[in-house]
This record gives C-alpha cells, structure tokens and sequence, in this order.
C-alpha cells in the first residue's frame, strides 16, 4: 500500500477507511494462503481489533508481541514512545496493562515533539542533532520518573536512537515483532 495514502488518512484522523482498507488487504492476503498477519506499523494497530475481527487466521499484535519480551525481563514501569496516536489512545497501553505493565507518558508538550520528529525527520530519513537531543532529554525525564526501560513505539525510532546514547534498556517494537513473525513461520513449517 501507498504510505502516503495512509499518511493522508490517518491526519484526517479517518480512522474508518483505513479499517475498511487494510482490512481488505489482509482478507486479500488470507485468500492468497497466508497463514498469519503481521501488521508493520505500530500506529495502524489503532484499528488491529476491526481487522481482527475480518480474517479468519492468526494475527501478530505488536503491542503483545512487545508486552511478551517485557514480561521476560520483569520489568514493570516502561516509557511508550511513538507517534501521537500510539501515546494518545490507549490500545497500546491497555495491552501492556494485560500483562502488568504500567505505561509512563511523555507530557502533551513532550509527545508533540515526538510525533513531529517522527513525521517530519524520521519518516524522511534523517534525525537532526537538535531532535536527537531533544528525544533524549525526553527519554531522561521518563527515566527520572522512574521508567525502568524505553518501548519503542514507532518503527523508525530504533532506526535512529541507540541505547547506548541513551543509557538506557530500549524494546524496539521492530525487532520484537519481527523475530514474533520469523518464530511463527518457523513454528508452522513442516
């Protein structure tokens, strides 16, 4: 699908159409064999229940996905970074609550930085010295009110901040959901 398109829709905040169209696509992808869907965008998960709900075969959550490598390291208080939709709505955060994980926001001023980096910077390819620093002294503030570890809400995020950096434990949704997948297909091969 075009990332524009659903750029598009998603600042019209026209939830519905975007449900209705990948919805359409993973029924697509169902018809054509798959045996999964994976969904690899952190904010399309907005509308994962409405498309759970159309396909008849396994769906891999993000959100889950990442709650389930958190529980590994008993870790209960984790930073949720992402775009705007990611820390304004709750269904990422409800699902780390299923698994006893308490979320810790950035405040309103914070999350707008955030969410302007990740569409004006990230989305583009590059990361300015100025949002880096920014991002960080964001991540320090989330420390000191006592997050034990950063999600990375957002699939570029982790394409552009390092834990080192940041001293800081990061869970990269990207990387979790991705081996979540590899360990699904390797789980069903013959």
């Amino acid at each position: 699908m075009n990332y524009n398109d659903f750029k598009l829709l998603q600042s019209n905040n026209d939830w519905k159409t975007i449900a209705t169209m990948l919805s359409e696509i993973a029924i697509k992808l169902q018809n054509a064999g798959a045996d999964c869907i994976v969904l690899c965008c952190n904010t399309a998960h907005k509308i994962a229940a409405e498309l759970k709900a159309k396909i008849n075969i396994p769906f891999l959550h993000i959100a889950d996905e990442t709650a389930k490598e958190v529980a590994k390291h008993n870790m209960k208080k984790l930073a949720l970074l992402g775009t705007k939709f990611i820390m304004e709505d709750p269904f990422f955060s409800t699902c780390l609550g299923n698994y006893g994980i308490d979320t810790i926001l950035p405040g309103k001023d914070e999350q707008e930085v955030i969410h302007n980096t990740i569409l004006n910077e990230l989305a583009k390819g590059f990361l300015s010295d100025e949002s880096r620093n920014k991002i960080r002294s964001i991540i320090q503030n989330l420390k000191e009110s006592g997050a034990e570890a950063v999600i990375l809400g957002c699939t570029e995020l982790g394409l552009f901040l390092h834990e080192a950096e940041c001293e800081v434990k990061f869970f990269d949704t990207l990387n979790i959901h991705a081996k979540a997948a590899a360990d699904f297909a390797l789980s069903t091969t013959d």
